[in-house]
């Protein structure tokens, strides 16, 4: 009988182990065989960290004689400005100008209308007309005065005589009594119209002297009168702009009503604050006849440095500039930039503003990394000078360092993570290829 090839009980979990065990067999020789070929062959270098060299732009040092432009900020002002003002209640003629508009010495501003004075000026001739005719009469009834001054005393010598005549014909009894008497009283009234003659001389003067303070007082108010009507009509004093009208034509104005202002162009200037640190150096050169020019920066108009004012705070004192060649482009209250001029510094180094880190340093390139240098904020330098034409843009930043010689390398990028020692490279002018500083050792 043959034997069956069914399997066994058991055989049977021998065969299911072998079936599992081979495939991790398999995978261990894998691994082993692939360790030792590892471990067998070149080991690989580690490439080594390169720092970063940051791309920056450059400028070179050079150290020179520059003027600093300390930059103010001041606003226009006019203390010349006119107030036209009605000098009686009056109704408004007519105002030929407008808010802003410019115009000549001469030109008509406004106009009221003359029969609101003409009345008062009527009066006030009438007046002085009565007063002067009352002077001319009293001067010759004075000189009537004098003239019968002579006949008056004629008469009381012949009135004195007659009473004299009639006591002598009475005690003779050639006259009787009311003779006598009646002498007596045509001497009285002789000598009582004397006296009036005599005092009214004796009061002339003063008398004289009440009528012409009357007329003057008359006088003075013809001239008010006239004044008043003159001002009925207001012309520009000088060559100037109409600013703020407030009459309107037809409308009717009290006395002392403000009609319009008046900014002549010579009258305008920039008040602005000197640090208390310059303020000694203007004055010193006021005073030498060398005032600093300035110019306002977004204009180009050139300035005078006049006069600084009399008051002064913490922060400095009030400089007053007065404008070289005003134009109609002023307008006071106007809030201005100044430039101005400063005198000349020794070795000082003229910069880029981006080249400046805080206030007070620079970086300076050395064998291609960043040296923090310290110095001394002076002023910006402008382009054209505001005492040419004032034409030029805004100019470097003018600083001054005992640390820094003719030839350095500065930064002029602002890094945000600028220190010393920071790598940097730069882009070389000459030749179009970028540098890391002391020759870049990546040949």
């Amino acid at each position: 009988m043959q034997p069956s090839d069914t399997p066994t009980p058991s055989s049977r979990p021998r065969h299911w182990l072998f079936r599992l065990l081979l495939p991790l067999l398999i995978l261990a020789i894998a691994i082993g065989a692939f360790l030792a070929l590892k471990a067998s062959g070149p080991e690989a270098e580690r490439p080594e960290a390169e720092e970063r060299a940051w791309l920056v732009e450059t400028t070179t040092v050079e150290p020179g004689r520059h003027h600093p432009v300390l930059t103010l900020h001041g606003e226009v002002a006019n203390p010349d400005r006119l107030s036209i003002n009605a000098p009686l209640p009056a109704r408004i003629a007519a105002v030929p100008v407008e808010d802003g508009q410019s115009v000549r010495a001469g030109d008509r501003l406004v106009e009221l209308d003359e029969r609101d004075f003409q009345p008062a000026l009527s009066r006030a001739q009438a007046n002085l007309a009565d007063l002067e005719a009352q002077i001319r009469e009293a001067e010759a009834r004075h000189e009537s005065d004098r003239q019968a001054l002579t006949l008056e005393q004629e008469i009381v010598e012949n009135a004195e005589k007659a009473l004299s005549r009639s006591r002598d014909l009475r005690e003779r009894n050639l006259a009787s009594q009311a003779d006598v008497d009646n002498a007596r009283d045509t001497l009285s009234q002789a000598r009582l119209s004397l006296n009036n003659l005599r005092e009214r001389l004796s009061t002339f003067d003063s008398a004289l002297a009440g009528l012409e303070a009357r007329r003057d007082a008359a006088e003075a108010d013809v001239l008010a009168a006239e004044r008043d009507l003159e001002r009925a009509r207001f012309d520009a004093p000088a060559d100037g702009m109409v600013g703020n009208v407030e009459a309107t034509p037809g409308a009717q104005v009290g006395a002392n009503s403000t009609l319009m202002s008046f900014y002549p162009w010579q009258g305008f200037e920039v008040r602005a604050l000197i640090p208390s640190r310059r303020v000694a150096a203007m004055l010193d050169a006021i005073r030498d006849g060398d005032p600093p020019r300035a110019r306002i920066r977004e204009t180009g108009r050139v300035l005078s440095l006049e006069r600084v004012a009399a008051e002064a705070s913490g922060q400095g004192a009030t400089g007053l500039f007065a404008f070289v060649d005003p134009d109609d482009s002023l307008r006071a209250g106007q809030v201005v930039t100044v430039e101005l001029e400063m005198p000349a510094v020794e070795q000082a180094v003229a910069i880029p503003h981006s080249a400046l880190y805080g206030n007070d340093h620079v970086y300076r390139i050395v064998d291609g990394r960043l040296e923090r240098v310290r110095v001394e904020r002076l002023g910006e330098s402008a382009r054209t000078s505001p005492a040419t034409d004032g034409t030029g843009e805004r100019g470097m930043l003018l600083v001054r360092a005992p640390d820094l010689a003719a030839g350095d390398r500065l930064a002029t990028t602002q890094l945000p993570n600028a220190v010393d020692g920071l790598r940097v490279r730069w882009e070389d002018g000459d030749s179009g290829n970028a540098n890391t500083g002391a020759d870049e050792a990546t040949e």
